[in-house]
């Protein structure tokens, strides 16, 4: 049963991966003014993190980033088809523009391995299948409550190049072997972790527990660390990559490390804000109570 359901499931994901963009983008943009309409609770967490992240935003430019906030999700969803099914044997420079890959290989020439951390800023799926195509990397994943879902999760991220690793104590200990190896780790550290992996660091100047993950393999392992992101690009098929410089002030101590990051995803996420997945629940166990 669960092969047969994955296997329809990989097959609708091939018929909508031949569906032209531009009209996933008019099919985004009525789903996303039904989804605002209706004030769901996806619009209601969305428009509380923005909320607390623009104080200054009036209250018609909070609801316009919050409509195209969840127009840009939904985009998402309909490119799995694309991402998942189609892309990873595709020429990828067809969908794909990067910037600053060179410090990428740079920082791999030193041999000491390499972390590359990201925030949920666009399609992700499609940084992966980049990321997967050039480099031997590992990608931590949070599989999926639904069984059948996480399966063609997992099998169409595989068939990208790179393994999945799970947040495991193993896969925690597979991350470090890998880069003790000289491997590459990837994550994207911007979710709300489970309490006692994380700890309190402003994000947009609200305190925010987060994950310390990519921190703690920095501080164990001395590798270089860069953030990436990626942008869709307006009135194009088209994704933009950009890959900062080796990140400094990230091996002092856990605290100061995790500050970093999160201002480091803060300047990622600045190049296109209302492409950011800002209805999940960022600010979840914070200091405030409340929120949502």
């Amino acid at each position: 049963m669960l092969l047969l359901s994955s296997n329809f499931i990989k097959g609708f994901l091939y018929l909508l991966g031949l569906v032209p963009l531009k009209l996933l983008l008019l099919v985004a943009r009525l789903g996303g003014w039904i989804v605002y309409f209706f004030n769901t609770g996806a619009t209601k967490t969305t428009l509380a993190n923005l909320k607390l992240a623009f104080p200054k935003y009036s209250e018609v430019q909070l609801q316009t980033m919050a409509k195209k906030s969840i127009i840009e999700t939904i985009k998402t969803g309909l490119e799995l088809g694309l991402a998942w099914r189609h892309l990873p044997s595709k020429n990828l420079s067809l969908y794909i523009e990067e910037s600053g890959f060179k410090k990428i290989t740079a920082s791999l020439e030193k041999k000491e391995g390499l972390l590359i951390f990201s925030p949920h800023l666009s399609n992700i799926e499609m940084l992966m299948n980049f990321l997967g195509k050039n480099l031997d990397c590992m990608i931590l994943y949070t599989p999926s409550k639904n069984k059948i879902f996480d399966k063609v999760m997992l099998d169409s991220r595989n068939k990208m190049g790179a393994k999945m690793v799970e947040p495991t104590m193993q896969g925690i200990k597979s991350l470090l072997r890998h880069l003790h190896e000289g491997g590459v780790v990837v994550i994207a550290p911007d979710q709300v972790p489970n309490k006692e992996s994380g700890i309190l660091s402003n994000f947009f100047s609200i305190p925010a527990l987060t994950m310390t993950l990519v921190s703690k393999l920095k501080l164990k392992s001395g590798s270089p660390c860069h953030s990436v992101f990626c942008c869709r690009q307006k009135n194009s098929k088209k994704f933009y990559l950009e890959f900062s410089d080796e990140i400094q002030g990230m091996d002092i101590n856990l605290q100061s490390s995790v500050d970093r990051m999160n201002e480091q995803l803060e300047e990622c996420i600045m190049n296109a804000p209302e492409q950011y997945a800002w209805e999940y629940k960022r600010y979840k166990h914070s200091s405030l109570e409340d929120i949502y």
